[in-house]
């Protein structure tokens, strides 16, 4: 497949080295992404929810001049679950600690998309241990306030069936083939049809990558019961946020008004056509866009 898309993320995966620490209770799986240059800036990943580090491996393909680090979420991808809930603080707490672990020898840059952007945000409320803040499609307000709150709500009796239901009968359904396509035709605005198709593989592929129904349904919880405003107004660091036009999680009238309570120096990329998987049908403006902002931070140093 000829798809600029797919050619970075396999880019990436050419270079990708894989590693596994022990964070907290968990076994945490993550990918290194080197660039060439021995003093390229550090920038670490947290993907969405559902995903894991393949999410977000377009982006590092077009970032080649930057260490990248993308671990699997607890609970996701290769990643074994908290022993206790999977709540944003436990999250936020974990990725301090990963952070830590890897005693990196200048501050990282912390991107996080989606779901992650919550993790981020709850992290970087608290924490002094990043350069600058990046926020991808950030979920900038209650979810039952989003633009497709109706969606949300169905959501929500889904997976309170799918939690209702005898395990195996509940864990089908959350994995069931229609809610996964469902989702990915919903989320992708391309109409590109080799894009679209590939975005659909991509879901197929990883969006049922998780440990068990305890931790999706924690997840989802987690997801719809907090979101990027409840921290925003803590931030330490510069931030940028990059958001799509047409994105059916958080409308870009909410992200701005999010955007409001920062009281760091902040930039917004948006980009029109695209919704909320940037990562996916953008990850060469989203890079772009990311390489902008730090050099724009360089300045001075």
């Amino acid at each position: 497949m000829n798809l600029e898309s797919a050619s970075l993320a396999a880019k990436a995966l050419e270079r990708s080295k894989s590693h596994s620490i022990e964070v907290l209770d968990t076994v945490t799986r993550y990918w290194s992404y080197p660039s060439s240059n021995p003093k390229a800036k550090v920038i670490i990943f947290i993907h969405g929810y559902r995903g894991n580090h393949h999410g977000l491996e377009a982006i590092a393909g077009a970032l080649d001049d930057f260490h990248v680090i993308i671990p699997d979420l607890p609970g996701f991808g290769e990643s074994t679950p908290f022993a206790g809930q999977h709540s944003i603080e436990s999250y936020a707490k974990w990725l301090g600690a990963f952070i830590a672990k890897l005693t990196p020898k200048q501050k990282p840059i912390l991107l996080g998309h989606s779901f992650g952007s919550i993790v981020c945000s709850a992290f970087a409320s608290q924490s002094d241990q990043i350069e600058l803040l990046i926020l991808e499609n950030p979920v900038s307000a209650p979810a039952l306030k989003g633009p497709n709150a109706l969606v949300t709500k169905i959501a929500q009796s889904f997976f309170n069936l799918a939690g209702a239901l005898p395990l195996k009968q509940g864990e089908w359904l959350l994995k069931s083939w229609p809610m996964v396509r469902g989702m990915s035709i919903i989320m992708t605005k391309s109409w590109n049809r080799e894009l679209r198709k590939w975005v659909h593989a991509q879901h197929d592929a990883n969006f049922n990558d998780f440990a068990n129904r305890r931790v999706a349904i924690e997840g989802y919880n987690a997801s719809i019961s907090n979101n990027v405003s409840d921290y925003a107004a803590e931030f330490k660091v510069p931030t940028l946020l990059i958001i799509g036009d047409r994105d059916d999680i958080t409308s870009p009238k909410q992200q701005f008004a999010m955007a409001l309570k920062l009281n760091v120096p902040h930039s917004i990329s948006q980009h029109m056509g695209v919704g909320h998987l940037t990562h996916y049908e953008i990850p060469k403006e989203v890079a772009e866009a990311i390489r902008k902002f730090v050099s724009q931070h360089e300045v001075g140093e």
